[in-house]
Formats: structure tokens, sequence, C-alpha cells
């Protein structure tokens, strides 16, 4: 059979448990902090054809995700619906010097810099979800801790 811990024990663990959540919602809000100001430093606006909060600044999860998938519906149609392979398969089979080659290029090109856009802003999309996960967990510690700390001896 086993016993209980003492209560000084789980005090113990409580008084952890709560300096273990405050510096976890310290690093959440901070980081969640720290990408918004970066995300408007760049002062991006969302665009007229988004399917929603046109013309919002960028500044969180979801004008971030928003502005990701215009960004791609964009590339995308810039790039007349062709993918990289597409592209790269069509540029073997043209003269490389060719006006068809060269816009061909431009529409590769066109992909690339709307990929790494869209990276970026998704890696932003990704910071607020472990942020947001990161205070979470050191709101329930404090909870879990608080609770730990009132047991009676």
């Amino acid at each position: 059979m086993s016993s209980l811990p003492p209560a000084s024990a789980l005090r113990s663990v409580g008084a952890l448990a709560i300096a273990s959540g405050s510096v976890f919602v310290a690093a959440g809000a901070g980081a969640w902090i720290t990408v918004t100001r970066q995300l408007r430093a760049e002062r991006i606006t969302v665009p007229g054809n988004a399917p929603i909060l046109a013309g919002r600044p960028v500044q969180g999860p979801v004008t971030a995700y928003v502005e990701a998938l215009v960004i791609k519906g964009n590339a995308e149609r810039g790039a007349g619906g062709r993918t990289f392979a597409d592209i790269s398969a069509a540029l073997r089979d043209v003269d490389g010097g060719s006006d068809e080659a060269a816009e061909l290029r431009k529409q590769s090109a066109a992909l690339s810099t709307g990929a790494s856009l869209r990276t970026s802003l998704m890696t932003s999309v990704l910071a607020y979800g472990v942020s947001a996960f990161a205070g979470g967990l050191g709101a329930l510690l404090l909870v879990a801790g608080s609770q730990l700390r009132r047991v009676d001896e």
C-alpha cells in the first residue's frame, strides 16, 4: 500500500509549479509581443483581394495567415497556375535564350519570392501558437501550484 507524500512536499512542488508557471507565462507573453512588434515594423497590409480582413495591418496570427494565403494565390496566378516542377519541365523543353524561357524564369522567380514570403509569415503564425501554448501551460502550472500550496498540514 502506498502512502501520500507529506504536505510539506506537496507545498514544495506547488512552489516549483508556480515558479515554472510564471516563467512560462512571461516567456509566452514576451514571444507574442516580440512577434507582433516585428510584424508591425514591416508595415504589411492585408490586400484588397483577401477573403477576409482586407485593409487590416498584419500584426497577429490571423492577419499573418490570411496574408500568406493571399500571397500564395497571387503567386500561383502570376505563374499561370504552374508549379516549380511545371516550370522546370517547361524550361527543359525550350531554347534557353528564347522569350518563352525568359518568361518562365520570371514566373519561377515570382513563385520563389512568394514561397519565401509565405514561409516567413507561416513562421510567425507558428511562433504565435508556441507562445500561446507556453502561456497556457504556464497558467495551468500557476493554478495547479497554487492549489498544491494550499494543502493543509
